[in-house]
């Protein structure tokens, strides 16, 4: 019988671009803009996801913040945090998570690299942080349980119902006729973390999608390099848009593990 890691892993790997495709992208697909990550004092600090992380810090602790973009998973709860790490692939989002953190008078660490691999110089802190990115991670077992490991209190994660590229599925099917998964969900990662031993606490939450960080035009151009297209194709990605102008990821789900 498979785990549920190893079905994690399976149901990932579908979500792979075809090469056909991926060989005439003009630019990565898989980069992110790092505006839309951006930390700002009117970050939401009431979600369910800050509000885990409040209860496991109390009256203060220190945070490590796994795939930190600019610091909108974790520097909300600055009053409470008394010292913080961020770990980034892209050295653009680290930079504007160790702005953020400084303006915030918080003591920060970066670390740039993928997770888990960065783990051995990273610090062990009271409350670990992770929001969006287990969607990016095939071996789920040995993310969460570095997750776990640098954790002296509680882990926090923050996932989408379902994958994260999810809402770009109708936009697949329009401009290359590829139908696009539908695994996996939430619901499995659930079961990754119950197999690795803990027993988490589940909240889901409707919240607003983060484009609103980025303007038509930049959010056209997201969109277009996310589905390996050329600026020539901006009027029809535009006009598609409108078509679907929502692009809701459903429910935001927080899953929470103390240590």
């Amino acid at each position: 019988m498979r785990t549920a890691a190893q079905q994690w892993a399976e149901a990932l790997h579908q979500w792979h671009i075809p090469d056909e495709i991926l060989d005439q992208a003009p630019a990565n697909p898989w980069i992110h803009p790092p505006k839309m990550f951006a930390s700002s004092n009117d970050d939401p600090s009431g979600t369910a996801s800050m509000r885990a992380a409040a209860d496991l810090l109390g009256e203060g602790g220190s945070v490590l913040d796994v795939g930190c973009g600019g610091g909108r998973s974790s520097l909300p709860l600055a009053a409470r945090i008394t010292e913080i790490a961020g770990v980034d692939e892209q050295q653009a989002m680290l930079d504007q998570f160790v702005t953020a953190a400084a303006e915030r008078g918080v003591p920060c660490r970066a670390v740039l690299g993928r997770w888990p691999a960065v783990a051995g110089r990273t610090p062990t802190v009271d409350v670990v942080v992770c929001h969006h990115v287990v969607y990016n991670v095939a071996a789920i077992g040995e993310f969460v349980g570095a997750l776990t490991g640098h954790a002296s209190r509680g882990v926090v994660v923050e996932l989408p119902e379902t994958h994260p590229t999810s809402s770009f599925n109708g936009l697949w099917k329009r401009f290359w006729n590829l139908d696009r998964p539908t695994e996996p969900t939430a619901d499995l990662f659930v079961d990754v973390v119950r197999e690795s031993g803990a027993e988490p606490t589940v909240i889901r939450q409707h919240r607003q999608p983060r484009r609103s960080k980025l303007d038509p035009g930049e959010f056209t151009a997201f969109v277009r390099q996310r589905l390996c297209l050329s600026p020539h194709r901006d009027p029809e990605i535009a006009e598609a848009l409108a078509d679907n102008h929502d692009f809701d990821p459903g429910p935001i789900v927080t899953v929470t593990w103390r240590v």
